[in-house]
């Protein structure tokens, strides 16, 4: 129960094309498992209990027809077929091409929740970038023993073209995508991170309008965070960071 309390967030890095993966997944597994941490948590029920913060959409979902929510599923996925939202699977053979998956099943987040988690996301996003400054300038890291040089200077895809370079801002990593593992009311997990190109807030985009082209009932009837101003946001963080010399508007 102590080891519990005192668990700390595990950064794993996955690759989903490779063997990694799965030793990854096998690492998380062990250090939960030694943390004495649940392997499974219901988000909706507490036992056999709904959760407070469930209860309204537990009340939709079950007022809602099974036929109504197949017939919902089936027209959500024509729509991305129509629209084109797609993933890309490669080394399977076949079209790579794949349709995202929906789930008209929400994860909800109170407010409190979601600004703990944000607080924690924020932290960690400065710490990546920290630590790319780090690893391309004095690699005070490594010389500290933290991490083995060989895993930084020998990585395939260390830029040594980038040693020395300090970007605008010393912004390394614009947009990053932190993939977390619920296990617990009060846990949460690191399980991967993506600095590169996290494409994944376009599904988030797209399945929320979708939703609420189906579902107007449900967002009427609860306060839901919008996310329609990320756009925005995005833009406002790219022309933050435009080099010194840059005139007038940046041109993204």
């Amino acid at each position: 129960r102590q080891a519990r309390k005192s668990a700390q967030p595990v950064m794993t890095k996955v690759r989903v094309t490779d063997f990694s993966m799965l030793a990854s997944y096998v690492m998380l597994t062990l250090r939960l498992g030694r943390l004495g941490v649940l392997m499974y948590y219901n988000e909706m029920y507490d036992g056999t209990n709904v959760r407070e913060a469930y209860a309204s959409l537990f009340e939709w979902v079950a007022q809602m027809p099974a036929e109504i929510r197949q017939m919902k599923q089936a027209e959500a996925e024509a729509l991305f077929r129509r629209i084109g939202i797609t993933f890309a699977v490669y080394g399977e053979g076949g079209d790579p091409d794949r349709l995202i998956p929906f789930d008209m099943m929400p994860r909800l987040f109170t407010q409190g929740e979601w600004r703990r988690l944000e607080r924690g996301i924020k932290q960690r996003a400065r710490a990546l970038n920290a630590f790319l400054r780090d690893v391309y300038g004095r690699g005070e890291i490594v010389r500290a023993g933290r991490i083995p040089a060989r895993l930084v200077y020998q990585n395939e895809a260390y830029e040594k073209a980038v040693v020395g370079f300090v970007p605008p801002r010393g912004v390394y990593s614009h947009i990053i995508g932190i993939d977390l593992v619920r296990t617990g009311r009060d846990e949460f997990f690191v399980l991967e991170d993506n600095c590169r190109t996290p494409s994944g807030v376009s599904y988030m985009l797209e399945n929320r309008e979708i939703m609420m082209r189906m579902f107007p009932e449900l967002f009427r009837g609860n306060r839901i965070q919008p996310v329609d101003s990320y756009s925005d946001r995005l833009r406002r963080t790219l022309a933050s960071v435009a080099p010194a010399k840059c005139r007038g508007e940046p041109r993204i």
